[in-house]
């Protein structure tokens, strides 16, 4: 793009992304409260998933078209290194969390019971990565990670950037009713800090969408509604196991692969 945005006109593009991503978050939850109710099924779920996706690419796909710029500005590649990229972030949360769960159960912190069978588990798993990469890794991480980080680095150093961005997240899960809890208010923050870093040190917005893909299909295969599991210390695993293990191996690979990072760079706009 020609030229580098000032101030007013980056937060100008920001703010509306922002508030069109709430209202298209809310008109999902309104879906899906519709056609969903309160049983839950794969299929709605998956459906209400590509919905949710295209209406974000739609988004982004217009707010670039009125830039006048390129989907490659948002942490892009070429398709052989976006799954690269993918597959570093989701193996850098499979590996440490898989061996932060052997270290919880061995000790005694955390209980699980299983209560399927395992060929039909594992179809559980596949199913639900599928639904939430396109549910929530790759819309949201298109807009926060992509869209919004872009634009705050051409600003604000890595380090800046990273943070306003996890103020911009927290603030997109309060108006889309995601934070309810006190727990939910510690976690997404630290999460957003947590992604943005992937996202900033690798320099791949397919990376925090893989380590996104991976974390979460984990929490929620683990979760009631899903009756797989029974889990007793279920806050120890996913502060152990699930965040502060893969989160700090995570950046101490990334930052060994990517030896020349730059914290203060920016990254203009072109």
């Amino acid at each position: 793009m020609g030229e580098n945005f000032k101030m007013k006109n980056t937060i100008i593009r920001i703010t509306a992304v922002l508030v069109l991503g709430i209202i298209i978050w809310n008109f999902i939850t309104y879906l899906s409260d519709t056609f969903m109710g309160q049983d839950y099924s794969s299929l709605k779920h998956f459906i209400i998933a590509l919905t949710t996706t295209a209406l974000t690419v739609i988004l982004i796909q217009v707010a670039l078209k009125i830039d006048k710029t390129s989907w490659n500005r948002l942490g892009q590649s070429t398709v052989k290194k976006n799954i690269f990229s993918f597959l570093i972030g989701f193996f850098l949360w499979t590996i440490p969390a898989s061996i932060g769960i052997y270290i919880c159960l061995m000790l005694g912190w955390v209980e699980i019971n299983v209560y399927t069978d395992f060929s039909y588990l594992l179809l559980s798993i596949l199913i639900l990565s599928v639904t939430v990469f396109f549910i929530e890794a790759l819309p949201e991480e298109l807009i926060f990670r992509g869209y919004i980080y872009s634009y705050l680095n051409a600003l604000f150093p890595h380090w800046g950037t990273i943070i306003l961005q996890a103020l911009l997240f927290s603030l997109f899960a309060y108006f889309i009713g995601a934070i309810y809890s006190v727990e939910q208010l510690q976690f997404i923050p630290g999460f957003a800090i947590i992604l943005g870093v992937f996202r900033a040190i690798s320099g791949s917005l397919w990376t925090s969408i893989g380590f996104h893909v991976a974390i979460m299909t984990a929490t929620q295969i683990l979760g009631p509604v899903h009756g797989h599991f029974d889990v007793s210390g279920m806050v120890t695993l996913q502060f152990f196991s699930f965040i502060l293990l893969p989160s700090t191996v995570g950046a101490t690979v990334l930052s060994f692969i990517y030896s020349n990072y730059n914290w203060r760079r920016k990254v203009p706009l072109h």
